[in-house]
């Protein structure tokens, strides 16, 4: 969408680090939605497994680790 993007959070490596474009290391989860939803979700106005639940996130890779980063939100 406009404004969006590739964007990783890196939370494999001393101190973490976020970024625009392609991760530094190999990612272990990889979720797509867009820009709108995003913003929504990070203003607390979806939640993230009701924006899974209804394919507004999609998330590929390790389900456990993608359910951990929804606690840190």
């Amino acid at each position: 969408g406009d404004g969006g993007g590739t964007w990783y959070i890196d939370l494999k490596t001393k101190g973490g680090s976020t970024g625009f474009g392609k991760p530094p290391v190999t990612a272990d989860v990889i979720m797509s939605m867009s820009s709108a939803d995003f913003v929504k979700m990070f203003k607390g106005k979806l939640k993230p497994t009701l924006a899974f639940m209804s394919g507004k996130l999609r998330i590929k890779g390790n389900m456990a680790l993608a359910i951990k980063l929804e606690k840190m939100l």
